[in-house]
């Protein structure tokens, strides 16, 4: 049985174990969500289980067939339309970022962009701090929220190029520019790095041919 964790509620405790199962496989997509065997396997009862599977639901991890749940399906056509979105709004957000973060904001993201966690996951979660740190930082909070709920869909697919050291170390570099170009307040070259790291992301999971003119528009 697994053991989750005491500090959160039960509801998001199972979340968290669920998207986890769902990103590193162990819910393999396509398959069916067996909410009686599920629930048994994390040792709680189906009412939170449920409550976790209707937010995993709204964020894109699972699609509904008549009465059952299915882990979604990996798809190039849903990878290019997310990124065609993050495409214009990611630069936007540097930009702003390096207009508006205070000298302790940035300390945090320097930080964060140097951080490299060995573990798969750990690496995910590093990502998306740093990348966190700028949305909130641009101090529009509807872009922030707009692409925090872009990453989590995102997150299946960012974990096929983290499984990659090599780019993950290229990742790393563009982190530390990026950091580097709000430090220095240049707004315009935060927005032109940050365009070309989330493109490298396209070309890396090859969905770059289904982008558009979204690949264009933002340099």
């Amino acid at each position: 049985m697994t053991r989750l964790p005491l500090t959160v509620t039960k509801a998001e405790a199972v979340y968290r174990e669920v998207r986890r199962m769902i990103l590193d496989g162990t819910q393999a997509p396509g398959e069916s969500v067996n909410q009686e065997v599920l629930a048994a396997q994390l040792g709680v009862s189906i009412t939170p289980l449920r409550e976790a599977l209707r937010r995993l639901e709204a964020e894109r991890f699972l699609s509904a067939s008549g009465n059952r749940l299915y882990i979604r399906e990996l798809s190039r056509e849903e990878a290019a339309e997310i990124y065609a979105v993050r495409l214009q709004l990611d630069p936007l957000a540097a930009e702003l970022a390096a207009g508006n973060m205070n000298d302790e904001q940035i300390d945090e993201l320097e930080s964060l962009a140097h951080d490299a966690p060995d573990g798969l996951h750990e690496r995910l979660h590093a990502n998306r701090a740093f990348h966190r740190a700028i949305y909130f930082g641009s101090a529009n909070t509807t872009l922030a929220q707009t692409l925090d709920l872009l990453w989590d869909q995102t997150d299946r697919y960012r974990l096929l190029v983290l499984r990659n050291p090599a780019i993950t170390d290229a990742s790393q570099q563009e982190h530390i520019q990026i950091a580097a170009a709000i430090r220095d307040r240049d707004g315009q070259k935060a927005r032109e790095l940050m365009a070309k790291h989330v493109r490298s992301v396209t070309e890396h999971l090859g969905v770059q041919e289904l982008l558009g003119g979204a690949a264009r528009t933002v340099s």
